[in-house]
């Protein structure tokens, strides 16, 4: 019987050569996925940088904003970030871009929207328009509040649909009209209701807002065409004459 246990029972050797075995075929997989993972992630850096524009003063422009330590915004641009982060209408490839600094509290924002989008259509798709949330800063706001439930709409495909909602609302801007328009665009209920209590979207309202100010933009609606400001209300005849420009450039 001893015999057999001799057998049956791997030598300290064998076990210790199983056990290291084992150790470094962990430590190969664990080695390939964070491989993965970090290709991954290059991967998205890479294709949000190769979509991403900045207009930039002298001094960044012969830098990669991406290896400045902590640039500051305000030294840093001339216009706008022209991010694929931002909601947008029309190509990406689009020669001119026009962003609208914008606020679902501001009546005459969606007055100024109208102009923008019927001037756009004739373009036949060589003009995008981008929006950028310019709400007030503070979270408890109706305004802040609108602008992330915008983009909690953004994140299941809906921005626009659910932007035209929230101008068109009679109600009132809160949590209630939030979950209304979202059930009436069959938005799903639950990842909205956790996108609008997490920090995701704010981020990207607080990203708009920094911007914003970093622009120093006081007032909305504020239109950029490409790097080109629009000071005050913009009639569509005026509009088509700096767009002009810009394409002819």
């Amino acid at each position: 019987m001893k015999l057999l246990n001799i057998f049956k029972q791997p030598k300290l050797a064998t076990r210790l050569f199983m056990v290291g075995s084992i150790a470094v075929l962990l430590l190969v997989m664990a080695g390939f996925f964070l491989a993965v993972n970090q290709a991954n992630r290059l991967a998205i850096q890479t294709q949000v940088r190769e979509n991403t524009r900045y207009y930039l003063n002298e001094d960044f422009k012969n830098n990669d904003p991406y290896m400045t330590v902590n640039p500051d915004l305000e030294d840093m641009l001339t216009g706008p970030i022209i991010s694929p982060f931002d909601p947008s209408m029309g190509n990406n490839g689009a020669k001119v871009d026009l962003v609208i600094f914008s606020d679902f509290m501001c009546s005459y924002c969606a007055e100024q929207e109208k102009v923008l989008k019927e001037v756009i259509a004739g373009y036949d798709g060589k003009v995008r328009l981008i929006w950028k949330d310019y709400p007030e800063s503070k979270p408890e706001s109706a305004s802040y509040q609108a602008a992330v439930a915008g983009r909690c709409a953004q994140e299941q495909g809906k921005f626009w649909e659910y932007h035209d909602a929230l101008y068109a609302a009679d109600s009132g801007l809160n949590r209630d009209t939030f979950l209304q328009i979202s059930d009436m665009l069959s938005l799903n209920r639950s990842a909205f209701e956790k996108c609008l209590d997490s920090d995701k979207a704010k981020l990207l309202v607080d990203d708009n807002i920094d911007e914003a100010n970093a622009l120093d933009i006081t007032g909305v609606p504020f239109v950029y065409v490409n790097d080109q400001e629009i000071m005050g209300g913009m009639n569509a005849d005026n509009l088509k004459r700096i767009i002009d420009i810009e394409m002819n450039e």
